[in-house]
């Protein structure tokens, strides 16, 4: 990475410290007679000067998944398989323990060992940056894989995008309430066929401080293409799909899928890892290996769309495609041929859709899957936690006509150094990627257009995806007349 300005590090190195720093002072004054009955009296109307005001931001919060959660046999209860420790980007924040069901670690013994329970991490805001990344490398006789997963702040709806309850194919819904209210949540699931009635997936009870997972299968049994919408009230909670293939009897794949922001006619999914032709005709052979090759998933919840579905190519050119959607129908798109490399996906819709990518690596004897979501828009500035080990490639997407310079930083777990800088060029609606290496680290970005930012965590037979975010919206100002 190459070195920039001063000026350039001391803008990023300011950002990890104080964005989200959004606390106002609430002054009580009077101001004479309330503008409404002043207005309505007879004379000229003395003016009145409105109060803005901004309320202090709220802690920040963000849900770490934990052990990855799958089935083993015929068991009805899933296993927890390795016990991961967050890397985490943040100054002063807190850890706290999820209460949830006990579940037996990978192989319990004699002595029944129990999963370790996933965490939250708070913050305040005005503490700058708060993100973490959770990985899990697993590589059992029950499950094989790398998967990783950013920790997530709540939300009262999302939407995810990944999975498959066909033979072989296993699913824990995973909800976590961090907050200090209790949350009612209500699940809406969408297959092939349409909207899936799913008992039990209403109203569900959620205590603060409490974890509650689900069968995939059981709410949606033999579902190919499975979609989950989820609402909640009360306060927001997170929501994370553990999702893992067994072909025959040996595991092969396992992802954490995160939710979506809300359906928009634009989608943009950077990330994309294209395996080489030869790599999947060979094993797309086998028996129960028809699903290795790249697929994109979309859905239009409420009406029919037209979509323009781009796929960017760095060096190979853009491929262009029509796609008509049923509404309330989930349609699988296979993205064949498209060359072997790092590529990202644009969608142009005619109606509100959300959208993933599962997409694979192949190793020798086994693959892994992972999948893409679409990610957030960076304006100004974001953050990823990146782990050690499997080698990182960055990818920036961008979303506008004009070119953005992208700038990064490696900063401490604190967020208060810079420890390397580096800046990229990404032409209108095109994908620059950049090898990381295998180091890790915290990355701070800023961005002077549009982009999406993600990595893609790879080596032979592994695969992981990760996606940078914005920070916390500031919360809106509000205009106070005395009375």
């Amino acid at each position: 990475m190459t070195d920039t300005s001063d000026v350039t590090l001391s803008r990023i190195a300011s950002a990890a410290i104080g964005v989200g720093l959004l606390v106002a002072s609430v002054f009580f004054v009077w101001q004479g007679v309330p503008q409404q009955f002043a207005a309505s009296l007879p004379g000229e109307t003395p003016s009145q000067t409105p109060l803005t005001v901004q309320a202090a931001p709220p802690d920040q919060k963000i849900v770490c998944p934990g052990p990855v959660l799958t089935y083993v046999a015929q068991e009805t209860t899933p296993r927890g398989f390795s016990e991961p420790t967050p890397s985490v980007l943040g100054s002063s924040y807190t850890t706290t323990e999820l209460d949830s069901e006990e579940f037996l670690q990978e192989f319990a013994g004699e002595d029944a060992k129990t999963a370790p329970p996933p965490v939250y991490l708070q913050q305040s805001a005005a503490d700058g940056f708060l993100n973490a990344t959770s990985v899990s490398e697993v590589n059992s006789v029950f499950a094989w894989g790398l998967s990783a997963q950013s920790c997530q702040a709540p939300v009262s709806e999302g939407w995810l995008v990944g999975g498959s309850t066909t033979t072989g194919r296993q699913g824990v819904l995973s909800l976590a309430n961090p907050g200090a209210v209790p949350a009612t949540v209500d699940l809406e699931l969408y297959g092939e066929s349409g909207e899936i009635s799913a008992p039990g997936a209403k109203g569900i009870l959620m205590q603060p401080g409490e974890r509650r997972v689900f069968s995939l299968a059981g709410l949606a049994p033999g579902e190919q293409s499975p979609v989950i919408r989820m609402v909640s009230a009360g306060t927001p909670v997170t929501m994370v799909l553990h999702t893992s293939l067994i072909r025959g009897l040996d595991p092969d794949g396992m992802d954490l899928v995160g939710v979506q922001g809300v359906p928009t006619t634009e989608r943009y999914l950077p990330g994309l890892y294209l395996e080489s032709e030869a790599a999947l005709e060979r094993v797309s052979a086998l028996e129960g290996y028809d699903d290795v090759g790249p697929v994109l998933r979309l859905l239009a919840p409420e009406e029919d769309a037209e979509v323009v579905v781009t796929i960017v190519r760095p060096g190979l050119g853009d491929l262009v495609n029509d796609v008509s959607l049923d509404a309330g129908r989930v349609f699988d798109v296979a993205l064949d041929e498209l060359g072997e490399g790092h590529a990202g996906v644009m969608i142009q819709s005619s109606t509100p859709v959300v959208a993933g990518i599962r997409h694979t690596s192949i190793g020798d004897p086994r693959t892994d899957l992972s999948w893409v979501s679409s990610a957030p828009t960076i304006t100004d500035v974001g953050s990823l936690v990146i782990p050690s080990g499997a080698d990182a490639t960055l990818h920036v997407l961008s979303h506008s006509d004009q070119t953005a310079t992208v700038r990064f930083a490696r900063v401490s777990d604190d967020g208060q150094d810079v420890l390397g800088s580096g800046s990229l060029e990404v032409d209108d609606f095109a994908v620059e990627v950049r090898g990381l290496g295998g180091g890790g680290g915290n990355y701070l970005f800023e961005t002077d257009q549009p982009v999406s930012v993600a990595v893609v965590l790879r080596e032979a037979g592994q695969l992981a995806n990760l996606i940078a975010v914005p920070p916390p919206p500031e919360l809106p100002t509000v205009e106070i007349y005395a009375r």
